[in-house]
């Protein structure tokens, strides 16, 4: 495992959500399962340039969430389990997920709009339950979390 992944691992077990890693094998596979979830992890690195925008942050991110959702739906075709994606970058700021995941610039911005080559599309989101953000691998808690539903909850807070 990588620093990523051990960190992500780690982060998981103290809330008492022990994590298995998953055979590589040449199906798409999530990095993490456990009884009531699946996580993949990623290194969002801005020089990932691929996609129809110049802003090399976003095509960063677009591209890591579009190959999480794959991954989930391949493994977990019927979405029995939570997918959850986890990024570590010190590159990105808060509202660079959340612009990719909505469209919009910011929630303190809603009117001004992405195009849509920079929006995750709608049957990649449905795949993703939450994104939960790391800017340092030494991070205790993430710096933020994304979810489509209060019940993803009980895997970010603390059950000690």
């Amino acid at each position: 495992m990588n620093a990523t992944e051990l960190k992500t691992k780690e982060y998981f077990e103290t809330r008492r959500i022990p994590l298995t890693k998953i055979s590589e094998s040449a199906q798409m596979t999530p990095d993490f399962e456990g009884e009531e979830i699946l996580v993949e992890v990623k290194e969002v690195k801005p020089e990932e340039k691929e996609g129809l925008h110049k802003d090399s942050t976003y095509n960063a991110i677009k591209n890591n969430l579009k190959n999480a959702a794959k991954k989930f739906s391949s493994y977990d075709v019927r979405h029995k389990k939570r997918h959850t994606v986890v990024i570590f970058s010190d590159d990105i700021i808060t509202d660079d997920i959340y612009s990719v995941w909505t469209g919009e610039w910011s929630p303190k911005n809603r009117e001004r709009i992405f195009r849509g080559g920079m929006v995750l599309s709608r049957s990649h989101r449905a795949q993703i339950d939450a994104v939960v953000w790391f800017k340092k691998i030494s991070d205790r808690e993430p710096k933020h979390v994304w979810r489509v539903s209060e019940d993803v909850d009980k895997f970010f807070v603390n059950k000690h």
